[in-house]
């Protein structure tokens, strides 16, 4: 074997010194030709001559070796051949011979994107684009790859692709593509400076391409600068407008009416409505060839020009009817902007113009709906221009149009419909549209503010606090969300008009642990009629009843085996156990106002910030309504119902336990906890029997999530609320089935409240009477449990003499027990094999007696406690020699 060995590594080696001959002769070849052609123009260094400065950077990499070549070769030739699992090993080879082969990370990159691979595909490119540094077109590749894979990872690939840019710019700083990449990707990224400042650079070259400057707008208004950004991209407009006007009117392919609206948009932005009203009447007056009719510039009062008829232009002394067809005044004028036109005259104070151009938007045309649908932003703005002036009928009609829209529901809309409606004096209506913005989006405070201050009114004062705490929740949260992300607090101060508004969602609200903040709740309409509420009140209690049911018949479904529902039933369990904890009456203020509103609403948070509105209105709700200190829970004499919507107490408490525990399976340990603390608060989960379970039943989650911690603190609940031996017993079970470290099972509270129990039972007890005498006179009993509970505390912290003391006791108070007697055993053992033990023989004599008392016990006929076996005796007693 070792001479087949050694015959190959002689037949690689002759290979490869004849692969290097082969080499140096081809070589030699190119050069004597290159000698008769007369081309081979010496090197000044070759010649002898001195050197001069020479190009700075990186020097040419050298030509691969003959193995490396040969190498390469069979990679090739394997990755034709679609063996890419070959292939891999074979260019892993030639990585491992020298990392800076060029050829073998970009043949590793192929075979990963054949392979799917795109992410690892990515990463061999780039690094043989680092190989080649001023290789301006292998880092363009990189970038354009990493973008066309962007949906994988997109902050990863982004990022990959900036870097990219960044390094062809280095290695050509005048690589318009590259800048122009760079920009487009600083855009994606929210990082509008470098965007704006790259987008600037390539418009110095390439001044009139549109598109370019429509991106350089877009990042202007989004900036948070926008005052000082905006200059820019109307320079460049200008300049773009200014060539096209240049052009003979036939040149024009297409005319450019949308840019004309984003133009004047850019000098609203910034408040310049009046300059804003002239650039739209002067380049449309350009599009539809009337631009020597130029004198319109100098009537800046109103906007007769674009009137259905003349009988307004004709009072302008250098206007001349039938000079230009009618229809190149108002008829061609865009929808679009004669809508900018009325916003702008509406934020100038020129509402009777305004009102003009709102003569062509009648609510009942199939031509304004047409229009709303195309340009939703806009028809948002006009109504909230209306609103605001006081022309709510016609507000309601244009936001009844935008409701209408196909999609799903604007809660922005809604809330506005609310508040015209409130206006109006049709409370009943309002509250019905501040409703659907809740449930359209979940999140939102406004909704939630107008319906207080509507409830308020109508001294529905529970509800009123209920969603005065909800809004409070959500600000406070939004507020240390956006801490420190200036950006995003100015883009919700000023949204941008250039995106519709059924496109601006808003994130949902969660918690650390991504759970929604404000749960999902049942809403009644209580401003509708008595009719109306009773008959959603019986429709919402045959839902729920209904509801249960598929629970229960789901629930024994997945007993018998079908696991696959397991998540549809925990959906529905969701739905029911978020309705109860929605109730008010079920809970007490403070729990209630804990799980809906801010958890410190009038604390350090608030202490040196003024109050706002909903804050007044919260304390002044909390001081009306809530009830004083001591007063809940107190026995009013009325008797309590034992069922909600049909459904028992009972049946409510199984299902918040099984849900709490499938939460605990799924590993949601934070929710499955959350549930229980529920369960716990609630006033129908009173009864002693109810609290047992609830607490099992948080000791079973705990264990399926392995929080040792929460065990200890279960089963410490336990011993607290019934102070038996099977609460003891429960204590060390749960201990022992949690696989936690011993340190819990020891710990200093558990240990001092176990022996508390203990000086309380010694205290109960004068000596002159036995277990059975104080038990027949219904006096607490000495327990041997929590002495062998105790002790076994001890004897784990290897405080073997003080066990012994409290084992001893057990054996006192239940002699015939063999687990007693093989803990004594045990603990005596153990004592003497320590090296501060005094009396060695004695102390394991001692243990040897009372285990050998333990196996006479252990013995079938001599006791009936429990199932003992000679195996379990055996093994016991050969682990004690092993010692």
């Amino acid at each position: 074997m070792e001479r087949q060995q050694d015959n190959a590594s002689d037949a690689d080696s002759d290979l490869e010194e004849l692969e290097g001959d082969i080499a140096k002769l081809d070589e030699t070849v190119r050069t004597f030709l290159a000698d008769q052609r007369g081309e081979n123009d010496a090197s000044p260094a070759a010649r002898g001559l001195p050197r001069g400065k020479g190009a700075r950077g990186p020097r040419k990499a050298a030509k691969p070796r003959g193995d490396i070549t040969a190498r390469l070769s069979k990679v090739n030739q394997a990755f034709l051949s679609g063996d890419y699992s070959l292939a891999l090993d074979l260019v892993f080879e030639v990585i491992r011979i020298n990392a800076e082969t060029h050829q073998a990370w970009t043949t590793l990159s192929s075979i990963f994107r054949e392979q799917g691979d795109m992410s690892k595909s990515l990463s061999a490119m780039v690094y043989a684009a680092h190989l080649r540094p001023k290789d301006v077109h292998g880092w363009l590749q990189c970038a354009s790859f990493a973008l066309e894979n962007v949906a994988d990872d997109e902050a990863g690939n982004l990022n990959t692709a900036r870097l990219c840019y960044s390094a062809a710019l280095r290695a050509d700083h005048t690589n318009i593509k590259a800048r122009l990449g760079k920009g487009l990707v600083c855009h994606r990224q929210g990082h509008l400076a470098a965007a704006i400042s790259d987008y600037k650079v390539v418009l110095e070259h390439q001044p009139y391409d549109i598109d370019i400057v429509r991106k350089l707008a877009e990042a202007c208004v989004d900036n948070k600068q926008a005052e000082a950004a905006v200059p820019s991209a109307i320079a460049a407009y200008k300049r773009f407008f200014d060539h096209e006007r240049a052009k003979p009117q036939m040149e024009i392919m297409e005319a450019p009416w949308h840019d004309i609206g984003i133009y004047v948009e850019l000098f609203a932005s910034t408040g310049r409505y009046q300059e804003a009203i002239q650039e739209s009447k002067s380049l449309s007056r350009w599009l539809l060839g009337r631009e020597a009719e130029d004198y319109w510039d100098q009537w800046t009062s109103d906007d007769r020009e674009w009137d259905m008829d003349d009988e307004r232009r004709v009072a302008v002394p250098s206007f001349t009817a039938d000079v230009w067809s009618p229809d190149t005044y108002g008829q061609s004028f865009p929808w679009d902007l004669r809508a900018r036109l009325a916003i702008y005259r509406f934020r100038l104070g020129d509402e009777d113009e305004a009102m003009r151009h709102l003569l062509w938007f009648e609510p009942e045309s199939i031509l304004t709906r047409e229009f709303a649908g195309d340009f939703p932003f806009l028809t948002f703005d006009l109504a909230e221009e209306l609103a605001h002036r006081g022309h709510t009928p016609l507000a309601i009609s244009y936001y009844q149009i935008l409701r209408d829209l196909p999609g799903d529901a604007d809660a922005t809309i809604l809330l506005q419909l609310g508040r015209c409606y409130s206006a109006v004096g049709e409370t009943a209506t309002a509250e019905e549209y501040f409703l659907a913005a809740i449930d359209a989006d979940e999140d939102n405070i406004d909704a939630r503010i107008e319906l207080a201050n509507m409830y308020e009114k109508a001294r529905e004062e529970e509800e009123a606090l209920i969603l005065a705490a909800e809004a409070m929740a959500l600000r406070q949260a939004r507020d240390q969300h956006l801490e420190g992300h200036q950006d995003s607090i100015t883009d919700l101060e000023q949204p941008s008009r250039r995106a519709p508004r059924r496109t601006q969602a808003v994130p949902r609200r969660t918690d650390a642990f991504g759970k929604r903040l404000i749960p999902r709740r049942y809403r009644p309409k209580r401003l509708a009629g008595a009719d109306k509420r009773r008959q959603e009140e019986q429709a919402r209690a045959m839902k729920l009843t209904e509801q249960y049911e598929i629970v229960q018949d789901l629930r024994k479904k997945i007993k018998e085996g079908q696991h696959n529902l397991i998540p549809t039933w925990m959906a529905s369990s969701k739905e029911l156990v978020d309705e109860f904890r929605s109730i008010k009456k079920f809970y007490t203020w403070d729990k209630y106002l804990h799980f809906l509103g801010p958890k410190n609403h009038l604390q350090q948070h608030e202490a040196n910030k003024p109050q706002n509105e909903l804050s007044q209105m919260y304390e002044r709700l909390a001081r009306t309504l809530a009830p004083q200190p001591g007063s809940e829970g107190r026995d009013d004499g009325i008797s309590k119902p034992d069922a909600h919507q049909g459904i028992s107490f009972n049946n409510w408490l199984d299902l918040f336990l099984d849900y709490a525990i499938g939460l605990a399976i799924a590993h949601r340990r934070d929710e499955a906890y959350q549930v229980c603390e529920a369960a716990r608060d609630s006033t129908a989960f009173q009864a002693p029997e109810h609290g047992f379970m609830i607490h099992v039943a948080w000791s079973v989650c705990a264990i399926y999530t392995s929080d040792e911690e929460k065990c200890i603190a279960t089963a410490r609940q336990l011993m607290r609320d019934g102070a038996t031996s099977d609460s003891y017993r429960m204590f060390a079970l749960l201990s022992n089935l949690c696989q936690s470290p011993v340190s819990w099972y020891t710990s200093g509270p558990a240990q001092k409240y176990i022996l508390r129990q203990i000086k309380a039972m010694d205290e109960a007890y004068d000596g002159d009477e036995t277990n059975s005498e104080r038990e027949k006179n219904g006096e607490p009993v000495l327990d041997a449990c929590v002495l062998m509970l105790y002790g076994h505390i001890l004897f784990t912290s290897t405080s073997y003499t003080y066990a012994l003391g409290y084992f001893l006791r057990s054996l006192s108070l239940d002699p015939e027990n063999p687990m007693v007697n093989l803990s004594l055993g045990l603990a005596y053992v153990h004592y003497g094999l320590k090296r501060q033990s005094t009396n060695r023989q004695y102390l394991l004599l001692q243990g040897q007696t009372y285990l050998s008392r333990y196996v006479e016990l252990g013995q079938p006929g001599v006791t009936e406690r429990g199932t003992w076996t000679k195996a379990e005796a055996y093994y016991n007693i050969g682990r004690l020699y092993q010692l």
